[in-house]
């Protein structure tokens, strides 16, 4: 091997590098500064302006109901009144700059700009995809049934019924994932970044690790794959269902009905009889309250049949409940964005190493 031969290859492989370093960086520029502004022109994000309208109206008319008290703030009457009161009630400076929502914001950019999750799916799962096990099913289930299979034709009631079914089926990927989380004793580290929010913001809901984004691609996968599969294969061609602002109207009616409040200090409950139905701003507070009687409640997203079903569901009342977010005793553990990515993995390596010495010395 000859001194230019080594140069060239050196040369060849600090272009590559450089090369993946400059894509990396146009698309970390593009998640930030093109795609996450857009969110608010984007009928299918949370933070799409109509949906952030919402956020302020049902705010605003928790702020009568509740004549302004904030649990664990100043006393009502030390509120100021008229819009000024709507405003701080709304957007108490206390909340929004407090360190744990700091973290939120910086978890929330670093997981745009890099993607984690997104490269953890591409190593472990390769081509999977809802789409490549939904077209899997469908060949599979048109092998079986041969060429006697007739598919149908979309009819209002079939659409009706697909609008509900995508929903639901969606909506108990997202129940499945969460359950799972709180279950697994390793998994709940990951998961744990999501609780140890000692405050509550709409971008709290993208406080998330990686690796609980990678386990909800997962579940998608192995949920609403089949389900899309199937319908595929009964009925001919796309669906159609009905929209609202371009989104599913189930998900649309959601995000209206003050999804973005459930990360938020604002207490809004429906009612005891529909909470059992459909989960309420005030039943996911409650999913993030420190207090015991309220551990392991309401995984539910948008459906509360799910924790009904199972036994998980607490209906939260009308008036607020005095609530503290975050994990008891786990305040320290990601108060930084590198410990928030990387003490979940330290945190499970000794649980499995305590569990590997119990059993070394049960054995022993």
């Amino acid at each position: 091997m000859n001194a230019s031969y080594l140069v060239d290859r050196l040369e060849a492989g600090a272009l590559r590098v450089l090369s993946i370093g400059e894509m990396a960086a146009r698309d970390a520029f593009e998640s930030v500064f093109i795609e996450m502004p857009g969110w608010v022109v984007d009928s299918g994000s949370r933070f799409f302006w109509v949906y952030l309208l919402a956020f302020v109206v049902l705010g605003a008319v928790a702020y009568r109901i509740h004549r302004g008290a904030i649990p664990g703030t100043v006393p009502i009457d030390a509120q100021p009144s008229g819009v000024r009161g709507v405003l701080r009630y709304l957007f108490p400076r206390d909340v929004y700059t407090h360190r744990s929502a700091k973290l939120d914001y910086k978890l929330v950019l670093a997981n745009r700009a890099f993607g984690p999750s997104v490269l953890l799916s591409r190593l472990v799962l390769g081509p999977l995809s809802v789409t490549y096990v939904a077209t899997l099913i469908q060949e599979a289930l048109g092998s079986l049934a041969g060429k006697s299979h007739t598919p149908s034709e979309w009819g209002p009631v079939s659409l009706v019924a697909f609008v509900i079914g995508i929903a639901l089926v969606r909506d108990f990927s997202t129940w499945a994932v969460h359950a799972l989380h709180h279950r697994s004793v390793l998994l709940w580290e990951f998961h744990k970044v999501h609780h140890t929010a000692e405050v509550l913001t709409p971008l709290t809901l993208y406080r998330k690790h990686p690796v609980y984004n990678f386990f909800s691609k997962v579940l998608d996968i192995a949920i609403v794959g089949p389900f899309e599969g199937v319908i595929a294969f009964l009925f001919l061609g796309e669906p159609q269902p009905m929209t609202l602002f371009g989104a599913n109207v189930v998900f649309s009616a959601f995000h209206l009905a003050g999804s973005n409040l459930r990360h938020s200090h604002i207490w809004l409950a429906f009612g005891p009889r529909v909470s059992r139905i459909f989960m309420s701003p005030a039943g996911h507070q409650i999913h993030h309250s420190k207090a015991p009687q309220h551990w392991d409640k309401n995984f539910g997203e948008v459906f509360a049949l799910w924790d009904w079903t199972f036994g998980t569901l607490y209906v939260a009342g009308r008036e607020p409940e005095a609530i503290e977010f975050g994990v008891a005793g786990a305040e320290e553990e990601h108060t930084t964005l590198l410990r928030a990515y990387f003490v979940p993995f330290a945190n499970c390596a000794r649980i499995v190493r305590d569990s590997v010495r119990r059993l070394q010395t049960r054995y022993a």
